[in-house]
């Protein structure tokens, strides 16, 4: 038999010696996999860095037309040219060696009307001069690249027949860029294999560029497919075992892809990791047969023999029940403990029985001290053991309350059994507990505990009753005085700091500025005109301030009124555009606002839905990127107007989103230092919406820009208990998930 059952647990050992060594396998391809995968990522990071090395080369070509462009549009001589078209500047200004020396193919002035003054066109390799491209000629007499005012501009690449071309048109203003504007000039250059070869020089890389207006190869075509559905965006592919490929495009003046250029490197870094984990994954799997096998021998010859040994003998003194019995020790290791600890438990088993049935004694005799009311019922609703508490509440002794029916005890079964439900617990398994009030009027907290034995069958329910009515009015009374306490404070230092004497000579201070600054007392020299305007700006900042903490205390006290009004949304939305351009043109920030066509007018407040979209617009513009772009869409929703307000600008981390729309937070230290603001103005534009019965939410990625949106009733209307409306409203969309 010993042998018999040498031979299982070796087989079980081996097992698991199998097992062990099928999970490092399995361990060992994963991370080799995993390893794989991040060289993958490596060598994506490298190729995408290249790859920008390209695009910066191609962006500084268009920057530097750019540049030429603006120099010779914005030039007193080309201004007077525009107007007399004298000869002296063409034979100056306009020769071949200057549109060589420069790197401009094409030179063409238009005048206010669209005509074309006049046009070069020059080989700047052989300064020779060339016919000006028809298809040029043809977009200008469209339109196309004419500037629209003096501060329009146009650039890009375009497809000529000639083959494509940076593009750069500015409109024609004085030195001072002062207009108004007399015309266009446009800058051409020719995207050729010379300008393409520079590039590869430049970034030492190999290049192959295809316009998108004509046959490309299949690789192309499909990187094409790609920038149409997410453009701006440059894609790795590997080309072959040795090759891989940047793929980005080019967009024209319509912003539509116009070349598709890919950029071509060697996976050295894919490559050397490839073999580096293949070497290092042979040795481990070598390494880990090697180590499996050597555990199964070492466990087998040292170990398994004496736990078969072990096993015999607490067999053989469970079927004999012979507890005199013991274990011959040898060895001083693990297995030589284990068998003096089982035989320190044969001499221990009679005692630990006996503290045991002390343990229960010293069980009821610690239930019977608590003031608790404690009954434990057992499946059939019958009590089998109560507290002194309990048996003193029902007025009855243990022996004649055992085996008494549940809800025939009395005066606790109506309560226990009615408020817990015992026979749900007896059937889940789950604790119930709860509070009721008696009909005397005390308050009592009460808890239905099963109780499972170990094989986790429920044996029986630990009713409990405790007599809470002091501690639950002490706590309410408790909880009253601080609300009251806060609330009394916050309003008393509030009206005592934020009062309307405070504002009056701040007034008179901002008045007084703007009558210097404006020079209405005399003039003032550069320094004490900036001194003054900056005592202006802070005035206005700070009644700014002033101004929207009053409403946030009126908003929470309740002591806001809204005035509501039937006003036309899109006009409004216009003007509020209007009023923040002067700060979108400092940014060249490009606002746009699409409203609903089914929408015409709502009725709201007009100056506190002024003050809602003025605090969005403003906030996106303020931390949007320079030549971004807002977006103000308005639609309608059922009886309700949604307007979205989306930038693509800095964008709110995850981490910062749970400061929004709380008085005087903002949401980064760093961003608090670059762009100014009180931190008041989401907050109390959540107030506002919720007073016109409206919602608020807002989503936001990191590097990708912010979306607010809120809603509120097309036709409102004045309100009574305008917040309890709000929470309703607010509880009833909160699963909503909005579909910007």
């Amino acid at each position: 038999m010993l042998e018999v059952s040498t031979i299982d647990i070796s087989k079980k050992v081996l097992i698991i010696t199998l097992l062990i060594f099928a999970v490092l396998t399995a361990a060992f391809t994963f991370t080799h996999n995993m390893q794989l995968s991040t060289f993958l990522e490596l060598e994506k990071a490298d190729t995408l860095k290249n790859v920008e090395r390209v695009q910066n080369a191609v962006v500084a070509r268009q920057g530097y037309i750019d540049y030429l462009v603006q120099d010779w549009a914005c030039w007193n001589d080309t201004y007077q040219f525009i107007e007399d078209r004298n000869q002296q500047y063409i034979d100056v200004d306009l020769q071949n060696e200057t549109l060589a020396g420069i790197r401009v193919n094409i030179m063409i002035f238009v005048n206010e009307s669209g005509n074309v003054i006049y046009a070069k066109s020059v080989d700047v390799d052989s300064k020779e001069e060339k016919s000006v491209p028809a298809g040029l000629l043809k977009m200008i007499e469209a339109g196309t690249l004419l500037t629209k005012g003096k501060n329009d501009t146009i650039r890009g690449i375009i497809l000529l027949d000639e083959g494509p071309m940076f593009i750069s048109c500015h409109p024609i203003l004085t030195t001072k860029y002062e207009g108004p504007s007399r015309g266009t000039l446009i800058f051409g250059r020719f995207f050729d294999n010379y300008l393409l070869e520079s590039f590869k020089d430049v970034t030492r890389s190999s290049l192959s560029m295809y316009r998108t207006d004509q046959e490309m190869p299949p690789d192309f075509q499909e990187e094409l497919i790609k920038f149409l559905e997410t453009p701006d965006q440059t894609f790795v592919e590997p080309l072959s075992e040795e090759k891989v490929a940047g793929y980005f495009e080019l967009r024209d003046i319509s912003d539509q892809p116009a070349l598709i250029i890919r950029a071509d490197f060697p996976r050295e870094l894919y490559l050397h990791g490839e073999r580096t984990l293949n070497h290092m994954y042979l040795f481990l799997l070598f390494t880990g047969l090697l180590t499996g096998l050597g555990v199964k021998f070492a466990l087998d010859r040292l170990f398994i023999s004496r736990l078969v040994e072990i096993d015999d003998f607490v067999t053989k003194v469970r079927s004999e029940k012979d507890l005199s019995k013991r274990l011959s020790l040898k060895d001083d290791d693990e297995l030589y403990r284990l068998s003096r600890e089982i035989n320190g438990m044969l001499n221990e088993i009679d005692l630990a029985e006996q503290g045991l049935k002390a343990q229960e004694r010293d069980k009821k005799v610690l239930l019977d001290s608590l003031n608790e009311l404690v009954v434990f019922v057992n499946p059939e609703m019958r009590i089998i053991w109560a507290n002194k508490a309990a048996l003193k509440y029902m007025q009855i002794d243990l022996e004649k309350a055992v085996g008494v029916f549940i809800k025939a005890a009395p005066n606790i079964s109506g309560q226990l059994v009615e408020h817990l439900q015992i026979e749900q617990v007896f059937v889940t398994g789950e604790k119930k507990s709860g509070e009721f009030t008696s009909k005397d009027g005390r308050t009592w907290f009460i808890q239905a505990i099963p109780v499972a034995d170990e094989n986790g069958k429920i044996m029986g329910v630990m009713e409990t009753r405790r007599d809470v009515t002091e501690s639950k009015k002490a706590e309410q009374l408790l909880q009253e005085k601080l609300v009251a306490e806060v609330a009394n404070r916050t309003k008393s230092e509030f009206l005592a700091n934020m009062s309307h004497e405070l504002r009056t000579p701040l007034n008179s201070i901002i008045g007084f500025s703007d009558l210097l600054y404006e020079k209405v007392y005399g003039e003032l020299n550069a320094k004490q005109s900036k001194a003054v305007g900056n005592i202006s700006r802070s005035g206005k900042h700070l009644l700014n301030l002033i101004n929207e903490i009053l409403d946030l205390s009126k908003v929470e006290a309740g002591k806001l009124e809204l005035n509501y009004t039937e006003f036309e949304l899109a006009s409004k939305l216009n003007a509020i555009k209007n009023m923040l351009s002067p700060i979108a043109g400092k940014k060249l920030i490009k606002v746009e606002i699409q409203v609903d066509r089914n929408l015409t007018t709502i009725r709201a407040d007009e100056a506190r839905f002024v003050q809602i979209l003025y605090n969005l617009l403003d906030n996106a513009i303020k931390f949007s990127h320079e030549n971004g772009l807002v977006k103000i869409n308005a639609r309608k929703k059922g009886d309700l107007v949604e307007v979205i307000v989306k930038d693509n600008g800095i964008g709110i981390n995850v981490e910062d989103q749970k400061k929004l729309f709380k008085p005087f937070s903002q949401v980064d230290s760093f961003f608090s230092k670059q762009f100014q603001g009180t931190g008041l103005g989401l907050a109390l534009v959540k107030q506002l919406v919720s007073l016109h019965g409206g919602y608020i939410w807002f989503s936001s990625k990191t590097g990708e820009g912010s979306t607010f949106a809120f809603t509120i009733p097309i036709n409102g209307d004045q309100r009574d208990g305008g917040n309890g409306e709000v929470e309703s409203l607010n509880s009833a969309k909160k699963d909503e998930k909005p579909d910007f």
